[in-house]
């Protein structure tokens, strides 16, 4: 299913679009998902060692159990916008009315970009969280969706 991804950042967001059309919350089944889930945790294991071998000096800690488990947390929550930057999660949309529901899946809130955000704890990048939304987007990347079917491309960032 992952097979042909390259990288963890586009494992992330493969995993994320299977996850949309897999979950029964959205139409597919316990069965789909477990696969999905399956081969995306294979999938990250074996891009997470190669990565590892070849950058000793920056080695990924995060599991893909971490990322997936708060994906599956967030991914039906209404109103919400799920916005993937690298490795980390940002979310905004209708946050106030689910803060809760992001506090329990283990997001932060940054009051400066007015999102909440998840990351492994071994990317904790104490100090710096200076970085607009439009820069951490630049250099990064960013790939967003709702979860409620909305285009989020009319959505403004």
């Amino acid at each position: 299913m992952f097979e042909n991804i390259m990288n963890l950042d586009e494992l992330r967001k493969a995993y994320r679009a299977a996850a949309m059309k897999s979950h029964p919350d959205h139409g597919g089944s316990v069965e789909e998902m477990q696969a999905v889930n399956a081969a995306y945790e294979i999938r990250f294991q074996q891009l997470k060692d190669e990565h590892n071998a070849a950058h000793p000096e920056r080695p990924i800690n995060e599991t893909p159990e971490q990322f997936r488990s708060v994906i599956e947390k967030i991914i039906n929550l209404p109103g919400i916008i799920i916005e993937l930057c690298g490795s980390w999660i940002w979310v905004s949309g209708d946050t106030r009315t689910n803060r809760e529901a992001l506090k329990a899946a283990g997001m932060y809130w940054a009051a400066k970009k007015k999102m909440w955000y998840w990351r492994a704890p071994e990317d904790a990048h104490h100090g710096r969280g200076s970085k607009s939304m439009s820069h951490i987007r630049q250099k990064y990347g960013s790939e967003r969706i709702t979860s409620d079917g909305r285009n989020p491309d009319m959505i403004p960032a």
